[in-house]
């Protein structure tokens, strides 16, 4: 009885110290994360304003890309979940402002995936800081 006490507690545990790893914290977003676009080098910024605003939890944030061609593309960020675990961004390309859905990994905060849809397509991307 007490060995199976013991387990439903570790149980307990890897399961209360999964989810706790799962939520991220708004500074975890900030930083230069090298950026993956279906394999196409790019560089991501995301940054602290200081703006005092009172739109929403995320309003100041913002967020840059610049790929391989040195053109710097701004972006707006739409949403980040509760758990700020995922946050949704457009990014303003020429005729195209394109949505990104990105995701924190749970275990190791300094890598996002996620996916974008252009042109009908979904693309896949990955960043790194």
């Amino acid at each position: 009885m007490k060995m199976h006490l013991n387990l439903a507690v570790l149980a307990l545990a890897a399961t209360v110290s999964s989810a706790a790893l799962a939520d991220a914290q708004v500074p975890e977003w900030y930083g230069n994360w090298n950026f993956s676009l279906d394999g196409r080098p790019g560089a991501l910024t995301i940054t602290d304003t200081k703006a005092d605003c009172a739109s929403s939890a995320w309003c100041a944030m913002a967020v840059n890309y610049r790929g391989a061609n040195g053109v710097l593309v701004r972006g707006t960020i739409v949403t980040i979940d509760s758990k700020w675990q995922h946050m949704r961004f457009r990014l303003a390309f020429p005729g195209n402002n394109q949505t990104f859905d990105a995701y924190l990994f749970s275990w190791d905060k300094r890598k996002m995936s996620g996916t974008t849809v252009w042109n009908g397509r979904t693309f896949g991307f990955l960043a790194t800081k």
